[in-house]
Protein backbone atom coordinates (compact mmCIF):
# COMPACT_ATOMS: atom_id res chain seq x y z
CA UNK A 1 0.00 0.00 0.00
CA UNK A 2 1.62 3.29 -0.89
CA UNK A 3 0.73 6.38 1.70
CA UNK A 4 1.04 9.86 0.93
CA UNK A 5 2.34 11.84 4.10
CA UNK A 6 1.62 15.62 4.14
CA UNK A 7 2.02 18.31 6.53
CA UNK A 8 2.51 21.58 7.18
CA UNK A 9 0.51 23.14 3.68
CA UNK A 10 0.01 26.58 4.80
CA UNK A 11 -2.36 26.91 1.85
CA UNK A 12 -0.05 26.06 -0.86
CA UNK A 13 -2.97 24.07 -2.56
CA UNK A 14 -1.24 23.71 -6.32
CA UNK A 15 1.73 22.15 -4.28
CA UNK A 16 -0.69 19.63 -2.87
CA UNK A 17 -2.59 18.62 -6.84
CA UNK A 18 0.90 18.37 -8.07
CA UNK A 19 1.81 15.74 -5.69
CA UNK A 20 -1.32 14.28 -5.69
CA UNK A 21 -1.08 13.63 -9.57
CA UNK A 22 2.32 12.64 -9.43
CA UNK A 23 2.03 9.78 -6.60
CA UNK A 24 -1.22 8.57 -7.22
CA UNK A 25 -1.76 7.25 -3.60
CA UNK A 26 -3.62 4.89 -1.95
CA UNK A 27 -4.32 6.72 1.08
CA UNK A 28 -3.22 9.99 2.60
CA UNK A 29 -2.30 10.91 5.82
CA UNK A 30 -2.40 14.54 7.08
CA UNK A 31 0.08 15.42 9.89
CA UNK A 32 -1.23 19.15 10.68
CA UNK A 33 -1.59 22.85 10.03
CA UNK A 34 -4.20 23.91 7.88
CA UNK A 35 -6.44 21.12 7.95
CA UNK A 36 -8.70 23.15 5.29
CA UNK A 37 -6.00 22.43 3.02
CA UNK A 38 -6.63 18.36 3.56
CA UNK A 39 -10.44 17.91 3.81
CA UNK A 40 -10.43 20.33 0.22
CA UNK A 41 -8.16 17.53 -1.39
CA UNK A 42 -10.26 14.59 0.15
CA UNK A 43 -13.50 16.21 -1.23
CA UNK A 44 -11.47 16.33 -4.96
CA UNK A 45 -10.16 13.13 -3.96
CA UNK A 46 -13.15 10.99 -3.10
CA UNK A 47 -12.39 7.67 -3.68
CA UNK A 48 -8.92 8.08 -1.41
CA UNK A 49 -9.26 7.60 2.31
CA UNK A 50 -7.79 10.55 4.23
CA UNK A 51 -6.74 10.46 8.05
CA UNK A 52 -6.24 14.10 8.89
CA UNK A 53 -5.02 15.24 12.35
CA UNK A 54 -4.59 19.12 13.57
CA UNK A 55 -1.65 21.52 14.37
CA UNK A 56 -1.07 24.70 16.31
CA UNK A 57 -1.73 26.28 13.47
CA UNK A 58 -5.77 25.30 13.26
CA UNK A 59 -7.28 27.00 15.79
CA UNK A 60 -10.91 26.69 14.54
CA UNK A 61 -10.76 23.15 13.73
CA UNK A 62 -13.03 21.42 16.42
CA UNK A 63 -13.80 18.34 13.70
CA UNK A 64 -10.52 16.57 13.55
CA UNK A 65 -8.67 15.65 17.14
CA UNK A 66 -4.67 16.63 17.87
CA UNK A 67 -3.77 13.05 17.48
CA UNK A 68 -4.77 9.40 15.81
CA UNK A 69 -3.84 5.68 15.99
CA UNK A 70 -4.01 4.01 12.87
CA UNK A 71 -3.71 0.44 11.46
CA UNK A 72 -2.05 0.06 8.34
CA UNK A 73 -1.25 -3.86 7.15
CA UNK A 74 -0.59 -4.68 10.85
CA UNK A 75 1.68 -1.61 11.32
CA UNK A 76 0.45 0.15 14.30
CA UNK A 77 0.76 4.49 13.02
CA UNK A 78 0.72 7.35 15.69
CA UNK A 79 0.09 10.32 13.44
CA UNK A 80 0.04 13.75 15.56
CA UNK A 81 1.51 17.33 14.17
CA UNK A 82 4.53 17.39 16.69
CA UNK A 83 3.62 20.47 18.80
CA UNK A 84 2.26 18.39 21.82
CA UNK A 85 5.16 16.66 22.14
CA UNK A 86 8.03 19.40 21.80
CA UNK A 87 9.80 18.44 18.53
CA UNK A 88 11.52 21.55 17.60
CA UNK A 89 13.14 20.52 20.74
CA UNK A 90 13.78 17.16 20.29
CA UNK A 91 11.80 13.53 20.43
CA UNK A 92 11.66 11.81 22.98
CA UNK A 93 8.46 13.55 24.23
CA UNK A 94 6.81 11.74 20.85
CA UNK A 95 8.88 8.28 21.26
CA UNK A 96 7.58 7.96 24.39
CA UNK A 97 3.77 8.59 23.19
CA UNK A 98 4.73 5.84 20.61
CA UNK A 99 5.77 3.33 22.82
CA UNK A 100 3.10 4.27 25.53
CA UNK A 101 0.40 3.44 23.29
CA UNK A 102 2.38 0.58 21.17
CA UNK A 103 2.36 2.52 18.06
CA UNK A 104 5.56 1.15 15.92
CA UNK A 105 5.62 4.41 13.69
CA UNK A 106 5.24 8.19 15.04
CA UNK A 107 4.09 10.20 11.43
CA UNK A 108 4.45 14.16 12.43
CA UNK A 109 4.99 17.53 11.18
CA UNK A 110 5.84 21.33 12.59
CA UNK A 111 9.12 21.68 12.23
CA UNK A 112 9.10 22.17 8.03
CA UNK A 113 12.15 19.68 8.45
CA UNK A 114 12.05 16.03 6.82
CA UNK A 115 13.04 13.72 9.36
CA UNK A 116 13.59 9.51 9.42
CA UNK A 117 14.89 7.82 12.88
CA UNK A 118 14.40 3.86 12.49
CA UNK A 119 14.51 1.59 15.56
CA UNK A 120 11.71 0.80 18.14
CA UNK A 121 9.89 3.04 17.06
CA UNK A 122 10.12 4.99 13.51
CA UNK A 123 9.78 8.33 13.73
CA UNK A 124 9.02 10.02 10.73
CA UNK A 125 8.38 13.77 9.34
CA UNK A 126 7.73 14.25 5.50
CA UNK A 127 8.74 18.08 5.81
CA UNK A 128 6.63 20.94 5.03
CA UNK A 129 4.41 20.96 1.72
CA UNK A 130 4.57 24.78 2.18
CA UNK A 131 8.49 23.77 0.92
CA UNK A 132 7.18 21.24 -1.51
CA UNK A 133 8.36 18.37 0.59
CA UNK A 134 5.97 15.39 1.11
CA UNK A 135 6.78 11.67 2.26
CA UNK A 136 6.06 8.11 1.06
CA UNK A 137 5.07 5.19 2.65
CA UNK A 138 4.99 1.80 0.94
CA UNK A 139 4.13 -0.87 3.54
CA UNK A 140 3.50 -4.73 2.56
CA UNK A 141 3.02 -7.68 4.81
CA UNK A 142 7.03 -7.99 4.26
CA UNK A 143 8.35 -4.27 5.13
CA UNK A 144 8.09 -1.08 5.38
CA UNK A 145 10.14 1.81 2.96
CA UNK A 146 9.87 5.39 4.14
CA UNK A 147 10.77 8.03 1.15
CA UNK A 148 10.90 11.99 1.06
CA UNK A 149 10.56 13.82 -1.72
CA UNK A 150 10.18 17.67 -2.88
CA UNK A 151 8.31 18.42 -6.24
Amino acid sequence: MKLLIISDTHKEFENLIKIMETENPEAVVFCGDVTEDAEELSYVYKDIPFAIVKGNCDYYDKKNEEEILLEVKGKKFLVTHGHLYHVKQGYIDLEIRAREIGADIALFGHTHRPYLKEGEVVLFNPGAVVNGEYGIINISEEKVDFVHKKI
